[in-house]
């Protein structure tokens, strides 16, 4: 919550990442909210089943995104997006551990995810970053909104940029930063000088 006060003026979606719901359970949703009332949502809850159930607890708590396992059965796909159009929500499909991300991202998208995101695991992002697959996911459906996630920071933010996502995750870089929220004003500027070029 330290950093987030910060940061909240640079960023434009704020995300609850995993292990904060794990923790804390979805009701800080509801802080992060009452803090910040006028801060998009994101659950990253990474559903795997009940996908409506589960979908719809984060939204009915006021998160506008919720994230979805794109190796999901198509049947609770179908039950996270439903809820969000009951709510009024938008659906990340999470890309991790797909095999195809071109084939199984087009069929995502004509299933209504909203987003697809290239995402690298916390537990390999010494090993790589999302680079090479949002490269091939770009290519292979040259016109999907898509996020990244895992490992962005500085050093790669122009080189992610070039592929044009609408979303961008950063987490480590900014909150383990010595000055978060000159960090993220970094960012923020960097992203904007590559969406003008």
């Amino acid at each position: 919550m330290a950093v987030l006060g910060h940061v909240a003026p640079s960023v434009d979606i704020i995300e609850l990442g995993t292990p904060l719901i794990y923790r804390e359970g979805i009701r800080v949703a509801a802080h992060i909210r009452d803090l910040f009332p006028d801060a998009t949502l994101v659950a990253d809850l990474k559903i795997m089943d009940a996908g409506d159930e589960e979908a719809s607890i984060a939204f009915e708590v006021g998160c506008r995104y919720v994230t979805v396992l794109g190796v999901s059965q198509d049947r609770t796909i179908h039950g996270v997006v439903a809820a969000a159009k009951r709510h009024g929500g938008e659906v990340i499909a999470d890309m991790m551990q797909v095999s195809d991300v071109v084939e199984r991202g087009h069929y995502l998208l004509a299933l209504g995810c909203d987003y697809l995101c290239v995402h690298t695991a916390f537990d390999q992002q010494e090993l790589e970053t999302p680079l090479a697959t949002l490269k091939r996911l770009r290519k292979g459906l040259p016109d999907a909104p898509l996020a990244v996630a895992g490992g962005i920071g500085l050093p790669t933010i122009k080189s992610v940029m070039k592929q044009y996502p609408a979303i961008v995750v950063v987490g480590g870089a900014i909150a383990r930063a010595a000055d978060p929220a000159a960090v993220a004003i970094l960012l923020r500027e960097r992203m904007a000088g590559m969406a003008e070029t």
